[in-house]
């Protein structure tokens, strides 16, 4: 998380079995960011494989955006030969009321 760009950056591949542990750093560092920070925040995702659990905490990360009144934002980065990770992006923007931006990379 680079709080002074206000960028948070997901890559690689997450497939741990203990995701709530893991992710929760993040979580509440994204919560400090939006209680204390004026500036909209932007969550950039360039993946090439999550598992089930994963997408649960990404959930529970883009619903604090939800509950937040600044202008957030989504960037999901996808491999242009992997459309699974699209859907998968397009998955997570249904359930989530943030705007996405898909970026072929």
């Amino acid at each position: 998380m680079n709080s002074d760009e206000g960028t948070l950056l997901i890559a690689g591949v997450s497939m741990m079995e203990n995701t709530i542990d893991y992710y929760q750093d993040i979580k509440n560092q994204l919560a400090e960011y939006l209680l204390y920070k004026k500036t909209p925040i932007t969550v950039i995702f360039e993946l090439t494989y999550f598992n089930s659990s994963t997408a649960k905490q990404f959930i529970q990360l883009l619903s604090k955006l939800e509950d937040s009144e600044k202008e957030h934002k989504v960037v999901w980065k996808y491999p242009t030969s992997h459309s699974v990770m699209l859907d998968r992006g397009r998955e997570l923007e249904i359930l989530v009321d943030v705007p996405f931006e898909y970026v072929a990379i």
